[in-house]
């Protein structure tokens, strides 16, 4: 009984400690997204830009979804909290396209759209 007394009185030090740290000492950050495109008009074949943002603590993944059945998605290792980066796409047809672009964590979903015309 002694040590379950013990083993407990640790667990709750330990997650006092930890809730007052601050998100600089802890690397715990909320879930935010942000999606950007180069352009927002372009022709058919024309490549696009785009640049997406990601914060979390323990991201799963980033999905960006071109609106034409195409998407890349970017998998993160489970003890990032940010993620950044380019992808490029083209579009084969002419058309009103959104753009979809989500991060995921532990926490739930962002997401974050754009429309893009196509000529």
């Amino acid at each position: 009984m002694r040590t379950r007394a013990n083993a407990g009185a640790l667990i709750a030090a330990a997650l006092a400690a930890t809730a007052c740290l601050d998100d600089s000492i802890t690397g715990t950050r909320p879930l935010t997204f942000s999606l950007t495109a180069s352009t927002q008009s372009a022709d058919v074949g024309q490549e696009i830009t785009f640049n997406y943002e990601a914060t979390g603590t323990a991201l799963h993944w980033v999905v960006v979804d071109y609106g034409d059945n195409m998407a890349d998605t970017v998998l993160a290792n489970s003890n990032v909290v940010e993620a950044a980066g380019t992808l490029t796409h083209s579009y084969a047809l002419a058309g009103d396209f959104v753009v979809s672009g989500k991060a995921e964590n532990f926490t739930g979903i962002e997401s974050e759209e754009i429309e893009i015309e196509i000529q």
